[in-house]
């Protein structure tokens, strides 16, 4: 009796089993294949969302000029560049606000530099990095990403071609210092390399709209209220051993720069989409900030050794050692400018 009512059972079940499959056909909430698109993956996308994403890939071939002055006169660096950046924005169509960050580096820098020591020469390389974010609200919009409105952020931009080295000794003591058989005298030195960075606040209007089915527009432009400017410039230096008789005027640290400034950034993007959620957009942007910076180094003035033989020829057994003076300065009030311009273009996913 049991056999029978065991093979009953398992004819029943197997009886069940296409219409089981049947349901799970038509009803299951199984993904499709990974040949669909980002947003079908998600979820995402269709036409009532209240989100939106935009991701993408830009290159920015740019133009430069960096000037700083001092006592001596102005540091000029000339570059062009190559830079790709990634980006990304998510809009809340219900509050028609949005954030969205980009982040930047070059791939190549060319250019010149000209400077009041005499040095001039071309740029080979360097390195122009950037970073930033904003929180924007369409304050007029169609709740679609559309529209006109403000927007606040942070910009980091670190614009540093690589322009001449400076030297300058290490030695803090006339300890430090070597004396040669012939009275000159060897001192410790290294050197650095211009680079400078700034770190910007950045209040602006932002707007998009779309021209019909396959085109849209977008723009920018933002006002710098305050920067903060950091980094060194390569400057005067001689790492030469001190002639017999002549003092030396020796530089004893870089030319560390410290400052602050304003200025103002824009960009433009007309916009076209061939393919559902696929955009290819071209445009412009520049970028400018002035102020001053204060130029802090210290030099030290380094006199031979004294020899008090009768002869008055030194012949290496100086009864004093070298002369050591070391000093700080510190040079306010030093203009400035950073001026950055090219052609932008755009590819981005949208869902």
């Amino acid at each position: 009796m049991s056999r029978l009512v065991s093979s009953l059972v398992l004819v029943l079940a197997a009886s069940s089993l296409p219409a089981v499959a049947a349901d799970w056909s038509d009803e299951s909430d199984f993904r499709g294949s990974y040949l669909n698109e980002p947003k079908d993956w998600s979820g995402m996308g269709d036409p009532d969302d209240e989100v939106g994403f935009e991701f993408g890939m830009r290159y920015w071939y740019s133009m430069g000029t960096q000037t700083f002055g001092d006592s001596r006169g102005d540091v000029v660096a000339n570059s062009q560049t190559h830079s790709g950046e990634v980006h990304l924005r998510v809009d809340d169509y219900a509050s028609r606000s949005y954030v969205k960050g980009v982040a930047g580096y070059s791939a190549v820098i060319t250019g010149d530099y000209a400077n009041p020591y005499g040095k001039d020469g071309d740029i080979v390389d360097g390195n122009i990095t950037y970073a930033g974010g904003d929180f924007g609200w369409n304050t007029f919009g169609d709740g679609e990403g559309s529209g006109i409105g403000l927007f606040a952020g942070y910009q980091y931009w670190n614009d540093s071609p690589r322009t001449m080295r400076s030297n300058f000794v290490t030695a803090q003591s006339a300890g430090d210092l070597t004396v040669n058989s012939d009275g000159t005298i060897n001192f410790p030195g290294d050197s650095s390399e211009t680079w400078l960075e700034t770190q910007s606040l950045r209040l602006g209007i932002s707007g998009r709209a779309r021209l019909g089915g396959m085109f849209d527009i977008s723009g920018e432009l933002a006002a710098v209220p305050i920067s903060k400017v950091q980094g060194a410039i390569a400057s005067w230096g001689n790492l030469d051993t001190t002639p017999l008789g002549n003092p030396l005027y020796v530089k004893t640290s870089t030319t560390t720069v410290d400052g602050w400034g304003y200025g103002a950034m824009g960009e433009m993007m007309l916009g076209v989409t061939p393919l559902e959620n696929l955009t290819f957009r071209v445009g412009g942007r520049a970028w400018y900030l002035t102020g001053t910076y204060d130029a802090r180094y210290s030099a030290a003035y380094i006199t031979d050794p004294v020899d008090t033989d009768s002869d008055g020829i030194y012949n290496g057994d100086a009864d004093e050692p070298p002369g050591f003076s070391n000093q700080s300065y510190i040079e306010t009030q030093n203009p400035f400018s950073l001026f950055r311009y090219g052609l932008l273009a755009e590819l981005t996913y949208a869902f």
